[in-house]
């Protein structure tokens, strides 16, 4: 019956994510049924119930990757929706699958930080348009920012097993990414450019965070994620196109 919860949420999943494409009407009806699908599907493979804290640790990285990518998906090209869609459905596959293990710890920090980090690229793409094309007030898409960051911390240190002054750090690292990334807003980019900056941005912070805290921040590490960011900044930057 589990093996059942762990191939069917990502099949239903996918159809969601297929039917909202064709329906566009159908977007939040097909939001709401795919995190609905998703908190059952946690409880039962979890055995958590839902009124405790770890039952949402486990729930808010699936549902926030879920609910991201959709919106990212109103505004990325046709082009992308395959392979947005095989990702989705990977990603609920094998998470779905490692917390019916037992969550293996290596596995789980490293599907949360990477899904983490296209959370990001994907939230920040989205809110980067809505202030293009809805001239919604900054204030708002600003707390917006700072509420993404914050969820996503706290994630990746519930999934590495950081439990000392967790709320402290996730709050502090939302303060200074909302600061970094609202910066990057005034760069002459379009807006997936600028989430794919905003993505570079809160890898490189969430790294150091880390080390620092697992009392890893050599000068090895450091010079790695400098070296990976700078690539990746360069490559971005030399294949943008200016708004």
């Amino acid at each position: 019956m589990i093996y059942l919860f762990i191939f069917l949420t990502p099949v239903i999943n996918f159809i969601l994510f297929e039917a909202f494409f064709f329906r566009a009407g159908w977007f939040y009806a097909a939001v709401g049924a795919s995190i609905l699908f998703l908190l059952i599907a946690v409880r039962r493979i979890t055995g958590k119930k839902i009124t405790t804290l770890e039952f949402w640790n486990y729930s808010i990285f699936q549902s926030f990757f879920r609910f991201a990518g959709r919106l990212f998906a109103f505004d990325c090209q046709s082009f992308y929706h395959p392979f947005l869609f095989v990702v989705c459905l990977v990603f609920n596959y094998f998470y779905l699958k490692n917390i019916y293990r037992g969550g293996n710890i290596v596995f789980l920090e490293s599907i949360s930080s990477y899904g983490n980090l296209l959370t990001v690229f994907f939230s920040f793409a989205v809110i980067y348009g809505l202030e293009s094309f809805l001239g919604l007030p900054i204030w708002i898409l600003v707390l917006c920012s700072a509420a993404v960051i914050m969820l996503v911390v706290y994630q990746v240190f519930w999934a590495n097993k950081i439990k000392d002054n967790v709320l402290a750090y996730a709050f502090l690292a939302a303060l200074l990414a909302t600061e970094i990334i609202w910066a990057i807003y005034f760069l002459p980019f379009n807006f997936n450019t600028l989430g794919l900056l905003a993505a570079i941005c809160y890898y490189l912070m969430i790294g150091f965070i880390k080390l620092s805290l697992a009392e890893k921040l050599t000068a090895r590490n450091i010079k790695f994620y400098l070296v990976a960011g700078s690539v990746f900044l360069i490559l971005v930057l030399l294949t943008a196109k200016w708004a």
